[in-house]
């Protein structure tokens, strides 16, 4: 019992020490890394905003479920050199502060909206979701249809991809892992571990790709305790956000861009229970289905790219965007 004792009391210091860690580790991050755009209050709690360059129609970039502003670094510059383009961080990531339950894609869609709205960038707007950003943009326009004048999917989600076996099997295994991460995380194991220069999960093997500069802020989001307590959140909102984006409907004519990443390094870390052909033809299935939304539709394929084309390929999607910009004034200037 002596021994037993001794023992438990040994796990209990390492564990206060490893909090205690954590949360000194988190004070200095925000010392070091402060907010590079604003903090807006949308009603109880604030989301963090960066927008540069002028123009209209504003560029929204949203990012995938494990991302935030930061992911658009390499692509946000390009496009403000044509018009206004803001990034956000959701509630729980990056910058921003958590947020009420469930993290569903309408809820997600509407904080969107306040905080443009109480931010003071008025529309019209060219979305751009990543992943799971597209669900989000897609029901933003829903709710809002005037203020969007365009929308480009960069390898998005597809409501119908939980349906999938292969989809299932690799969300399920993915959001097995949030919790221990998570618990990991609150005693400070991933920070004790981490190096310096260590990329966010998903990032690994892009580190040549990603600019030097920003790895240390993707770190300390990374390393955020709320962090992975945001993606679990959201990954239990996502048969919710799917039925939500099942009801949206048509997007009309809306000028639409789906970018599909093709290349060989498309998927990192494949869990061993997926066939990575059938995932693939899966994706690609679903990709070519996204175009069907909208009669004025274009698909765009990343044939260099894994899942985070914005890092494998920027300038392809800075240049989409920046083509749908040009042509939407265009044809604002014709009616």
């Amino acid at each position: 019992m002596r021994g037993l004792k001794w023992f438990l009391g040994l796990l209990v210091a390492l564990a206060t020490i490893g909090a205690l860690y954590q949360i000194v580790g988190m004070v200095l991050d925000r010392k070091q890394h402060p907010p590079i755009g604003r903090l807006i209050d949308i009603g109880g709690h604030r989301l963090h905003l960066y927008c540069i360059g002028q123009g209209s129609p504003t560029v929204v970039l949203e990012a995938a479920a494990p991302g935030w502003s930061l992911y658009w670094s390499t692509v946000q510059p390009e496009v403000a050199q044509v018009t206004r383009v803001c990034a956000y961080d959701r509630a729980g990531l990056g910058w921003s502060e958590r947020g009420p339950l469930p993290r569903t894609g309408r809820r997600l869609a509407r904080e969107l909206h306040q905080l443009l709205s109480r931010g003071g960038i008025p529309g019209p707007y060219i979305l751009v979701g990543h992943s799971l950003g597209g669900f989000v943009t897609r029901l933003y326009r829903e709710e809002h249809p005037l203020e969007v004048v365009g929308m480009v999917l960069v390898d998005a989600g597809h409501e119908s991809e939980m349906r999938q076996a292969e989809f299932r099997s690799f969300a399920n295994a993915g959001k097995s892992m949030l919790p221990v991460i998570r618990a990991m995380t609150m005693l400070g194991i991933p920070r004790l571990m981490a190096s310096y220069d260590q990329l966010p999960p998903l990032l690994t093997g892009q580190e040549e790709k990603v600019p030097t500069e920003i790895r240390p802020m993707l770190r300390a989001g990374w390393l955020r305790t709320g962090y992975f307590s945001t993606l679990t959140d959201e990954s239990d909102a996502l048969i919710e956000t799917l039925e939500q984006v099942r009801h949206t409907g048509s997007l009309g004519d809306l000028p639409l861009v789906v970018v599909t990443a093709t290349g060989p390094l498309w998927w990192p870390d494949m869990p061993g229970q997926v066939n990575p052909a059938k995932f693939r033809k899966m994706w690609l299935d679903l990709q070519q289905n996204l175009t069907t939304l909208s009669s004025n539709s274009r698909q765009v394929f990343a044939d260099q790219s894994s899942h985070f084309v914005q890092f494998d390929q920027p300038t392809l999607i800075s240049e989409t965007i920046r083509q749908m910009v040009i042509a939407t004034r265009l044809a604002s200037r014709t009616k």
